[in-house]
């Protein structure tokens, strides 16, 4: 349960593991995603950051089983939450601040 990140010839650039200090680990990473400062950002049980260097940052709050993220230009996220049965956005620090809800197991979210 981990996340590798390659650079477009396919060469190995960094393994993060989901069992880091702090981090409490990951099971099956759905979603993966940069934000406008180049941090990681990794849907799997919760949503967990990480800097462009692998370092655990921190962890989204009241989030359930997230699938699809995916974030704007000015940072703040969209994810599919899939035993939540919604849509929800999180500011640049990773809250809570809107949720639609009544859809069936949502997975993917995409910003046009």
């Amino acid at each position: 349960h981990r996340v590798v990140i390659l650079d477009q010839d396919g060469t190995w650039l960094l393994t993060i593991n989901g069992d880091i200090t702090g981090c409490h680990g990951f099971q099956y990473p759905n979603g993966l995603v940069l934000d406008p400062q180049g941090n990681i950002h990794v849907a799997a049980n919760t949503i967990k950051v990480f800097t462009p260097e692998g370092t655990y940052v921190r962890s989204y709050e009241d989030v359930k089983e997230p699938y699809g993220i995916v974030i704007d230009e000015e940072g703040y996220s969209l994810v599919t939450e899939y035993y939540g049965n919604c849509l929800s956005i999180f500011d640049p620090q990773g809250n809570k601040i809107h949720t639609v809800g009544s859809l069936h197991y949502p997975r993917g979210v995409m910003l046009d």
